[in-house]
């Protein structure tokens, strides 16, 4: 009974590889996230279940070691939920939204995880097949995204020239194909056999091509780092192999030389048309997304010396970001002024989880590469696992120093960490658990049918409460913002009765109704079919009061209502409206008191209060805080001329076109209707 359990837990842990293959598009809000997540956090409570039975049958043999890489993760762990209730903003930090859903709650998950694979799969012969069947699994995702690759509208792509396959970020997808490349050519040295030696060449080559495909700067660096490490391991571990040395060393000068000739020609076509490559060589740090990864980078730093200990919370970097946004941010488009990450895994930890969480993260690296040193001088380890593994720790650290983990970098993350301290476990340890094999073997059986019945029971409800109702509830959303559409009272009762599910992320179900709703009081509006537009109203202000209260440092909530008091007060001229407006603005102007957005949202309230004084104040603000920024000037000059004061406009628009202000469109009508207004004595 107990061989036979041990193996259906091997099973489901096989089962998990295969979760980042998981896409259901017509479904689930965020499709590429939500369903992988709530499969693998069941098939892991499924495990559980298993394990614990195991456990009481048997705890001396399935209890968890204490070994350096087991306590390293225990401490991260307890580092991510001391942060999580002493942030600003628990209740985010516990669940997280359901766009990336990597709260303490799924963190928590993965700890289970890779315990339950380091208390189960024992000896290279489970591991074996655990890294061939994660290897298949994975080039299944790569193999869709050469059929992306092909055809860029595969998989919802939208003609990107980057491939994401089912992953649905090429940051996603260039990461995953380097833990392949890792694994792939690892099983290669270590196969013996014809067949797995093609397969896990073919594997390998397949996730280092996904790195290319993806196109990902980040990770190509991580390649780069874990080639150096790879080949400086070799270097010093083969004695006696000269030849082998003198070759390696050839094929490195090779590297390092076209390396330094892709640099000096790195502005040439050919060079530019190489993928990631030519990306990364001729990236320009004071403009695009690298800039605004700085400007992050440098929030995030900052902030964090107002919480160094335990940071603000996982998943709260947004309420830094926006509590010293810095102006700037607006001079790269209004899809640059709001970050909910750093961008950056290593410096992200620094911010939400402090100096303390920081430590912890770097524990998670640090700590396997110095047992896989240690179990190498012993001789539990050869030098190929040494390398390639090392390779791997270094390359993914360094790709984590540029981009973010997401649920699939986690899932193998941690599956390697537990292999890593499978393979390091000491010789006579291993003999041990051989002699113990051997005795239970002999031996009778503890199990207790009743036990497992009420284990089963537990964890069905486990699995039916924190996934089964948030999927429910997902779906439910989706299709009551369908019927929205359709019509408003077929999409408020959908809504209605979405809500009756329980789900932890009813927060994003209240935000993605709300803004749905706005737009549909917008279009209702616009053709004059006003009939529903109270009721709407009525129903998205109600849901983002309550997240207001729930969120009360979440500024988009704020601007959502504004921008329904706004249009309501258009459309119904009650003066009232926009004075909550006012208020709504003025509080999440103390939360990000240097967000353009705001100023600009609450200038325009204030303008149709009356309050010029106060409008221009605003508005000048803006324009102190970053000359640069086009809109500022324009609107100022607008409420000039509102004002009456059109040789004040005039002025502001003059003194921007001598400072070489760019305006876009709607600032260059507005530009153009204050000039011929002025020009006919209006």
């Amino acid at each position: 009974m107990r061989s036979k359990l041990e193996l259906l837990v091997k099973i489901l842990i096989g089962v998990t590889f295969f979760v980042p293959l998981l896409v259901i598009p017509s479904s689930f809000i965020f499709p590429f996230i939500v369903p992988k997540i709530l499969l693998f956090r069941s098939l892991t409570l499924m495990m559980l279940g298993l394990y614990l039975i195991l456990l009481i049958s048997d705890y001396s043999r399935f209890k968890p070691k204490k070994t350096p890489i087991n306590i390293a993760v225990v401490v991260f762990l307890l580092s991510f939920a001391i942060s999580t209730f002493v942030g600003v903003d628990w209740y985010r930090s516990f669940w997280d939204n359901h766009e990336r859903m990597l709260g303490l709650f799924t963190i928590f998950h993965f700890v289970l995880y890779y315990f339950i694979i380091t208390s189960v799969a024992r000896g290279w012969g489970d591991w074996k097949w655990l890294l061939r069947s994660f290897l298949f699994a994975g080039g299944i995702v790569m193999f869709l995204g050469l059929i992306q690759k092909i055809n860029p509208e595969f998989l919802l792509n939208h003609n990107s020239n980057r491939v994401s396959a089912t992953l649905g970020n090429a940051i996603y997808f260039s990461a995953f194909g380097l833990f392949l490349f890792s694994v792939g050519f690892l099983l290669f040295v270590k196969e013996k056999a014809v067949f797995w030696k093609v397969f896990s060449c073919l594997g390998g080559l397949f996730g280092f091509f996904g790195i290319f495909w993806g196109g990902t700067r980040g990770t190509f660096l991580g390649l780069l780092a874990g080639l150096f490490v790879l080949f400086f391991i070799f270097l010093v571990t083969l004695k006696g192999h000269k030849k082998i040395k003198l070759t390696m060393f050839a094929v490195a000068a090779a590297g390092v030389a076209l390396l330094i000739l892709s640099v000096v020609f790195r502005q040439t076509n050919f060079v530019r048309s190489i993928p990631t490559v030519g990306p990364l060589l001729n990236t320009e740090f004071s403009s695009g997304t690298a800039a605004t990864r700085l400007t992050a980078w440098g929030i995030a730093v900052e902030s964090w010396k107002e919480k160094p200990i335990f940071g603000w919370g996982p998943n709260n970097y947004y309420y830094a970001f926006n509590k010293f946004y810095r102006p700037e941010s607006l001079e790269h488009g209004w899809g640059e002024t709001w970050f909910d990450n750093a961008h950056s895994a290593a410096i992200n930890t620094l911010n939400t989880q402090g100096a303390f969480g920081f430590l912890t993260y770097l524990g998670l690296f640090v700590v396997p590469l110095c047992v896989l040193c240690g179990g190498y001088r012993k001789g539990v380890i050869d030098a190929c696992l040494l390398a390639f593994s090392s390779a791997f720790l270094v390359g993914h650290f360094t790709h984590n120093l540029f981009v973010f983990e997401n649920p699939t970098s986690y899932l193998y993350f941690f599956f390697f960490l537990a292999f890593i301290n499978s393979q390091s476990t000491d010789a006579k340890d291993l003999q041990m658990h051989r002699s113990q094999i051997t005795d239970h073997k002999t031996g009778g059986s503890n199990f207790s049918f009743g036990l497992c019945i009420i284990v089963i029971l537990f964890i069905a409800v486990l699995i039916y409460t924190t996934n089964v109702n948030p999927a429910k509830a997902n779906i439910a959303t989706l299709s009551a913002i369908r019927n929205l559409y359709s019509g408003p009272s077929l999409g408020v009762a959908t809504y209605d009765k979405a809500t009756t599910i329980p789900s932890p992320h009813i927060d994003d179900i209240r935000n993605d109704f709300s803004r749905t709703a706005t737009e549909i009081i917008s279009i209702l509006i616009r053709n004059k079919k006003t009939g529903d537009v109270k009721m709407l109203f009525e129903k998205a202000f109600s849901e983002l009061q309550k997240n207001r209260l729930l969120h009360p440092m979440d500024i988009r909530v704020n601007l959502q209502q504004a921008q329904l008091y706004a249009i309501m007060a258009q459309e119904t001229g009650d003066v009232k409206l926009l004075l909550t407006a006012e208020s709504v603005l003025e509080e999440a102007l103390l939360y990000s008191p240097k967000r353009q957005q705001i100023q600009y949202m609450l200038s325009m309230v204030k303008l149709q209060l009356g309050k010029y004084g106060e409008s221009v104040f605003l508005l000048q603000a803006s324009i102190d805080n970053d000359p640069k920024i086009g809109e500022g000037w324009w609107r100022l000059a607008l409420v000039h001329a509102n004002s009456g004061n059109n040789q004040k406009a005039l002025e502001i628009i003059e003194t921007a076109q001598d400072k070489g202000i760019q305006f876009d469109a709607q600032g260059q009508n507005i530009v153009s209707m204050i000039t011929e207004a002025s020009k006919k004595g209006n």
